[in-house]
C-alpha cells in the first residue's frame, strides 16, 4: 500500500514540475511581448505528462465518477505531489530568473480584483480544457494529432485566462520570492478555490461528454 501511494506522489511532483516548467517557459516569454508564444509552449508541460504518464490532478479528477473511492484517494495525493513538483520549480525559477514580470501571477490571486466567482469560473475553463486535452490525447491514434489537439487546448485555456490550480501554485511561488510581502494566505485561498473550479469544470465535460453518442452508435 505504501509503495502504491509513494509511486502516485512521485509522479505526482513529477506532473507538478512538467507544469512548472511550463509555467515558466509562459511568463519568460510573456515578459518578452509574446503571451500568444507564452501560452503554446505552455503546453509543452502536458504534452510531457501524458506522455511520460505522470500524475496530474486536473488531468485525472474529471474521471472520478468511473472509478471507486482509491482513486478519489490516489487524486487527493497526487494533488499533493503536484503542489510539491510546482512550488519547488517556482522557487528555483523565482531565484535564477529575477526579471520575469509578477503581473500574470496577480491576476490569479483571489481578491486582487477578482471575485470568488470569477476565480470558480476561470477554474471552471481550465478544468474543462485540461480534460478535453487528455480526452483527445487518450482518443486520437495519430501520435502528431494528439499533441496538436493538447496544444490546441491548452493555448487556448491560458490565452482565456483560465485559472490551472497547478499553474498557479508555481505563479504564486515565484511571486513570494519576487514580491516583499506577498500575501501567502490570499495564494493558498486562491489555489483552493481553482482546485474546486478545475474539479467541477472536468467532471461537467465528462459528464457532457459521456452524454453524447458514441461514433460507431451514430453509424449504425
Amino acid at each position: 500500500m505504501f509503495s502504491h501511494f509513494f509511486k502516485v506522489f512521485r509522479l505526482g511532483v513529477l506532473a507538478g514540475i512538467l507544469i512548472g516548467i511550463g509555467g515558466a517557459v509562459n511568463l519568460q516569454l510573456s515578459s518578452m511581448g509574446q503571451p500568444i508564444f507564452g501560452a503554446v509552449f505552455f503546453s509543452f508541460g502536458l504534452m510531457c505528462v501524458c506522455i511520460l504518464g505522470a500524475n496530474l490532478f486536473t488531468g485525472k479528477v474529471g474521471y472520478l465518477l468511473e472509478n471507486d473511492k482509491n482513486y478519489a484517494i490516489d487524486v487527493g495525493i497526487m494533488a499533493i505531489g503536484n503542489i510539491v513538483g510546482a512550488m519547488l520549480v517556482g522557487y528555483l525559477a523565482g531565484v535564477i530568473f529575477p526579471d520575469w514580470t509578477v503581473a500574470l501571477p496577480a491576476k490569479f490571486l483571489y481578491g486582487e480584483g477578482a471575485t470568488w466567482y470569477g476565480c470558480i469560473l476561470r477554474g471552471l475553463g481550465a478544468g474543462a480544457f485540461v480534460y478535453l486535452a487528455v480526452e483527445c490525447f487518450k482518443r486520437i491514434e495519430s501520435y502528431p494529432a494528439k499533441l496538436i489537439m493538447v496544444c490546441l487546448s491548452i493555448s487556448t485555456m491560458v490565452l482565456l485566462g483560465c485559472n490551472h490550480s497547478i499553474a498557479n501554485v508555481f505563479y504564486f511561488a515565484y511571486a513570494q520570492i519576487r514580491v516583499a510581502g506577498f500575501d501567502w494566505v490570499n495564494a493558498i485561498v486562491s489555489v483552493i478555490v481553482a482546485m474546486i473550479g478545475n474539479s467541477l469544470g472536468s467532471l461537467i465535460l465528462y459528464l457532457l461528454q459521456k452524454a453524447l453518442p458514441k461514433c460507431e452508435e451514430k453509424a449504425n
